[in-house]
């Protein structure tokens, strides 16, 4: 009978310890919680989403109801607005004017106001010098300048002081005519209205012949042609270049700028 084979102990590695049991509960939560990090990424977008979703909301009613209000001002202060037709037709009180033998102005009482005088009556280079003076943009623009207006008030936070207004001739021409010089809200709603109001009945031409023969001058003289009889002693028809550029800025200073100062 064979023998049996020799019995060969075998060897395996020891397994490894096992940690307490305080241990291993503690270390369970890490297991659990693996997907932790997520989950409050996914919460975070979500409480984000509902905030935008509530400005978004409370945005668009604050919207209409801005609107709504910008409306019913509008509308009220439009109630007592000037009938521009009416204003167009006035005429200034009359004024009284002496002339030596030859024909000249020895002296003056109350407005002047010169003749009508259209845009193909007066050298080229008085409308243009206004333009470029007051209002450069005035062939391009609706009545309001947003980019001037903007550029003005650059310019005056620059300076510290009121250096340059905003207002197109068009809204000058709307309050020369129609409005007072109160600077109130409801004066400027109306400004702005009269100012669309124009624009759309009227050319770009006819609103500068309008101003050119409405605008103060300084010394009682309202239009050109009056100042140019008060200061040059001839018709806005025939002033020179420099003279055109003397009435060109007088405007914005009708008192600084006087040509007989």
């Amino acid at each position: 009978m064979p023998r049996p084979p020799p019995i060969v102990p075998r060897f395996y590695p020891p397994d490894p310890p096992r940690p307490p049991a305080r241990v291993r509960r503690a270390a369970a939560p890490a297991r659990r919680g693996g997907t932790a990090p997520a989950a409050a990424t996914q919460g975070e977008r979500s409480r984000r989403k509902r905030v935008l979703l509530w400005l978004l909301r409370w945005g668009f009613i604050a919207s209409v109801w801005g609107i709504l209000a910008v409306g019913v001002m509008v509308l009220w202060f439009a109630r007592d607005l000037p009938r521009p037709e009416s204003a167009l037709d006035a005429t200034r009180r009359p004024s009284l004017t002496l002339l030596d033998r030859s024909g000249r102005v020895v002296a003056a009482y109350g407005d002047l106001v010169g003749e009508k005088l259209r845009l193909k009556d007066l050298p080229p280079t008085l409308p243009a010098a206004v333009v470029a003076v007051e209002d450069r943009r005035f062939w391009h623009h609706p009545g309001v300048d947003v980019l001037g207006m903007l550029r003005a008030a650059v310019v005056n936070l620059t300076a510290g002081r009121v250096v340059q207004g905003g207002s197109t001739l068009t809204q000058q021409v709307a309050k020369t005519l129609f409005l007072s010089n109160a600077r109130t809200i409801k004066r400027k709603v109306q400004e702005l209205l009269l100012t669309l109001w124009l624009e759309h009945h009227f050319t770009k031409r006819e609103i500068l012949e309008i101003y050119l023969n409405r605008v103060y001058l300084g010394a009682g003289a309202w239009g050109v042609d009056a100042a140019a009889r008060v200061y040059f002693g001839v018709s806005a028809r025939h002033v020179t270049l420099a003279q055109a550029a003397v009435l060109a800025g007088l405007p914005r200073a009708p008192s600084r700028f006087n040509p007989r100062v």
